[in-house]
C-alpha cells in the first residue's frame, strides 16, 4: 500500500510537470491535465480553507480537493487513529525506506536519549501552533481575500517550482533531513512534521487502539522492540499514545494469537490487519468519485488564469498579515469576475 500511494504520488507529479510546463504557452491555447489531488500537498491552504469554511459555512472552490482530502484524512484519523501516516503518507514512506538504509548499513538505527527525545518531540507542536494561531485569528474577510488571491490560487504551482528550481540551502536541508532519517528512525515524522502533530492531537479520542490482553501475553518484549515510535506496548492495555501510527507492527511479531490486536471500546470488536488497510484504500479511492458526484474537486481557476498568473509568478509572493484586511487583491474573483476578466485578456 505504501509503495502504491507513492507511486500515484510520482504520478500526480509527472502530470502536474506537464501542467504547469503547458501555462507558458499563449493564453488561448488549452493547458494539459491538471491532477487534483496535488492539492493535497497545500496543507496549510486547507486549513485555511476549513477555519473559513467553519466562519461562513462556504466551501471555496479554488483547491476544493485539498479540502476534500483534508477533511478525509482528519475524519480517519478520529475514527480509526493515525493510519494515514504509516499507511498513506509519502513522506512517511520515505522516512522508513531511509531508516531501513540505515539499520542494514549501520547495523541499527539509533534513537534519541529520552532527556532529548521529549522536547524535540515538542517542535512539531510549536510549529503547528505557529500555523493555528495565526489562521484561527484571521477575520473570515481576512481568509477570503488570502484564498481568492493570487498567491494562494497558484500555490501549487510555486510549490512546485520551489523544488523543480531547487536552491543550495534547500537540498542542503534536504540532505541534512535524509541523513538524520537513515540515522534516526522516523526523524522527520517524530520530531518535525506539523501535520503529523495534527493527527496526533486527531488520534487521541479515536476509539480504535492496540489492545494487549495481559492473560495471554507471554511478556516477551518483542512488540515493544517492533514498535517505530518507540511506545511501550508490552506495558499497556490499551495503547492510547498518539505516537501510535497503527502500523500493526506489534501486532504481526507477537507470538501469542489474541495477545494483541486491534479493537475499538466494543469487547470482540478486534479489526484485522487487511481490513484496516481496506478501509483506508476504500475512502482514498472513493471520496475523489463521491466529490466529483457533487461537483466538488476540481479548481474553479480557469486556464486562463493560471496562465495569466504564471506569466508574473516571480513577483507574486506571500501576502503580509496586513494586507489580509486590505482590499482584495487584484487577481481575487469569483467566477463572474473570472469570466469577465477572460473576456478582458480576450
Amino acid at each position: 500500500m505504501q509503495a502504491g500511494f507513492l507511486f500515484l504520488s510520482l504520478l500526480m507529479g509527472l502530470q502536474f510537470r506537464n501542467f504547469v510546463n503547458s501555462l507558458s504557452g499563449p493564453l488561448d491555447e488549452p493547458v494539459a491535465y491538471r491532477p487534483a489531488g496535488v492539492e493535497a500537498y497545500l496543507p496549510i491552504s486547507s486549513l485555511m480553507s476549513l477555519t473559513y469554511l467553519a466562519k461562513t459555512g462556504i466551501a471555496n472552490r479554488v483547491h476544493p480537493a485539498g479540502l476534500v482530502l483534508f477533511m478525509l484524512i482528519l475524519a480517519l484519523t478520529l475514527l480509526i487513529g493515525r493510519g494515514f501516516c504509516s499507511w498513506v503518507c509519502p513522506i512517511g514512506t520515505l522516512a522508513e525506506y531511509a531508516h531501513r538504509i540505515g539499520r542494514r548499513a549501520l547495523g541499527r538505527n539509533l534513537w534519541m536519549p529520552w532527556w532529548l527525545d521529549i522536547p524535540l518531540r515538542g517542535i512539531k507542536y510549536v510549529v503547528l501552533a505557529f500555523f493555528i494561531y495565526f489562521i484561527f485569528r484571521m477575520s473570515a474577510d481576512g481568509l477570503r481575500h488570502f484564498i481568492y488571491g493570487p498567491y494562494n490560487r497558484i500555490a501549487d504551482v510555486k510549490m512546485y517550482l520551489f523544488f523543480a528550481n531547487i536552491s543550495r540551502t534547500t537540498l542542503a536541508t534536504l540532505i541534512t533531513l535524509g541523513i538524520l532519517s537513515i540515522i534516526f528512525q522516523n526523524f522527520w515524522c517524530r520530531y518535525l512534521c506539523p501535520y503529523g502533530a495534527l493527527l496526533c492531537l486527531c488520534s487521541a479520542p479515536s476509539p480504535l487502539a492496540i489492545r494487549r490482553a495481559e492473560e495471554k501475553c507471554i511478556a516477551c518484549g518483542k512488540c515493544a522492540r517492533a514498535c517505530p515510535n518507540r511506545v511501550p506496548v508490552d506495558a499497556k492495555r490499551r495503547v492510547g499514545s498518539t505516537e501510535c501510527t497503527m502500523c500493526f507492527s506489534c501486532v504481526e511479531v507477537c507470538p501469542v494469537p489474541g495477545a494483541l490486536r486491534a479493537a475499538g471500546r466494543v469487547e470482540g470488536s478486534a479489526i484485522p490487519v487487511t481490513v484496516y488497510g481496506a478501509v483506508i484504500v476504500a475512502a482514498f479511492l472513493l471520496t475523489p468519485h463521491v466529490a466529483r458526484v457533487f461537483n466538488y474537486w476540481d479548481t474553479e481557476t480557469p486556464a486562463f488564469l493560471y496562465k495569466h498568473l504564471y506569466q508574473r509568478i516571480a513577483r507574486i509572493d506571500h501576502p503580509r498579515p496586513r494586507r489580509f484586511q486590505a482590499s482584495p487583491p487584484e487577481d481575487e474573483s469569483d467566477p463572474g469576475e473570472a469570466n469577465q476578466a477572460q473576456g478582458e485578456d480576450k
